[in-house]
C-alpha cells in the first residue's frame, strides 16, 4: 500500500504530465494543423469523407483507404473521399471543423474529438482494440531481460517514446510508468526523447542503438518482426503494459442530417461486415471490425481526465 504522500507526488507529476500533453502535442497543434478554418465544412454535402490518423507513411495510406472508401461508397450508395491529415491534431481538427465525418482515431484523439463534437459516437473497432497494448523495446546494450514485471533495468538508459499524442507511444506507456515507479520518465530515465515519431521510428531507433529502450505500439512491433523490417534479437520486447482501449472508428452527427435518419447504424453495419481479405488488410485489421461504442472508452477517458488532457 503506498503512503498518502507518495500519491500525492504521484499525482502532482501525472498533472503536470498530462499539462505538457496536452500543450505540446494538441493545443498548439490545433491552431496550426486544421485542414480549413472555423466555419461551414468545406466539404460538399453529398460526399461522406474520412480519415484515418498517420501511424504509418502517407504513400502507404493513401491507396489502403481509397479501396476501403471505394467499399463504403459502394455499399452505402453515397461518394465516399479519403482526406489524408498530416498528424493526430489535424486529424482531430478536421472532425471537429466537420471537414470529415468518419475517422480512425486512436484512443486518446478520440476521446479529445469526441468531447469536442457532441453527439459523435465510436461504431467500430479491430477485434484486438479493446485490449490493446504497447511493449517496452531494449537493445542488447540495454542489458535488461524481458519479463512479467515492468523492467526497473531501464532505470538511467536513453529512452525514446512515441508521437506526443500517440495513446499507444506515448500516453498510456507514460501512465504506466509512473503508476510502476512513481516517478516520471525525466527522473526515471537517462536520456529521455519525449516525442520520437511514429511506431516504425521508434523501434528503428531502438534496434540500431540510437536509443538504449523506448516504447511502442504492439500490433507495429509484430508485423515488423513478421515482415522481416525489425530483428527481434536487436529490438528485444522486454515487457507488456496492461490493456487498454485503443484505436477506434467515430462518426460525426453530421452523418444522419446529411444522409438521413439511421445512416450511421447503416454505416456500422458497413464497417462491422466486412470479410474481404484484401479490404481488412488495408484496414489494417486482418481479424475483422466489430461494434463498439462511447462505453467501451470510459477508462480511458477517466485516465485523460486524471492527467490533464481533458476539463474534469
Amino acid at each position: 500500500m503506498q503512503s498518502t504522500s507518495r500519491k500525492l507526488i504521484r499525482r502532482r507529476s501525472l498533472l503536470r504530465a498530462g499539462r505538457v500533453v496536452a500543450t505540446a502535442a494538441f493545443s498548439c497543434a490545433l491552431l496550426t494543423g486544421s485542414l480549413t478554418s472555423c466555419g461551414e465544412p468545406s466539404s460538399p454535402p453529398t460526399t461522406l469523407r474520412i480519415t484515418a490518423l498517420p501511424d504509418s507513411k502517407t504513400t502507404e495510406l493513401n491507396p489502403k483507404y481509397r479501396i476501403v472508401a471505394s467499399y463504403l461508397s459502394e455499399t452505402l450508395g453515397v461518394d465516399v473521399e479519403y482526406v489524408a491529415v498530416t498528424d493526430y491534431a489535424a486529424s482531430v481538427e478536421a472532425f471537429k471543423n466537420g471537414d470529415v465525418q468518419l475517422a480512425w482515431f486512436g484512443g486518446v484523439s478520440g476521446v479529445l474529438a469526441r468531447q469536442s463534437v457532441p453527439g459523435s459516437r465510436v461504431i467500430a473497432f479491430g477485434t484486438v482494440d479493446p485490449q490493446f497494448r504497447s511493449y517496452f523495446v531494449a537493445n542488447p546494450s540495454a542489458g535488461v531481460e524481458p519479463g512479467d514485471d515492468f523492467p526497473t533495468g531501464l532505470r538511467g538508459k536513453s529512452f525514446t517514446f512515441g508521437a506526443a499524442a500517440s495513446t499507444s507511444g506515448r500516453v498510456m506507456p507514460e501512465y504506466f510508468l509512473r503508476q510502476e515507479v512513481g516517478e516520471g520518465p525525466e527522473a526515471f530515465f537517462g536520456e529521455v526523447n519525449m516525442n520520437g515519431g511514429k511506431h516504425p521510428i521508434v523501434a528503428k531507433n531502438v534496434e540500431k542503438g540510437v536509443y538504449q529502450a523506448g516504447v511502442m505500439n504492439f500490433k507495429t512491433y509484430e508485423n515488423m518482426v513478421t515482415n522481416g523490417d525489425l530483428d527481434p534479437d536487436q529490438c528485444i520486447k522486454v515487457w507488456m503494459t496492461p490493456p487498454y482501449a485503443d484505436y477506434n472508428w467515430t462518426a460525426h452527427p453530421l452523418l444522419e442530417s446529411r444522409f438521413g435518419e439511421g445512416f450511421t447504424d447503416k454505416l456500422q453495419t458497413a464497417l462491422v461486415s466486412i470479410t474481404d481479405a484484401v479490404l481488412l488488410d488495408a484496414l489494417q485489421r486482418p481479424d475483422g471490425l466489430i461494434p463498439a461504442s462511447n462505453a467501451d472508452f470510459e477508462e480511458i477517458e477517466s485516465i485523460c481526465r486524471e492527467i490533464g488532457l481533458l476539463d474534469r
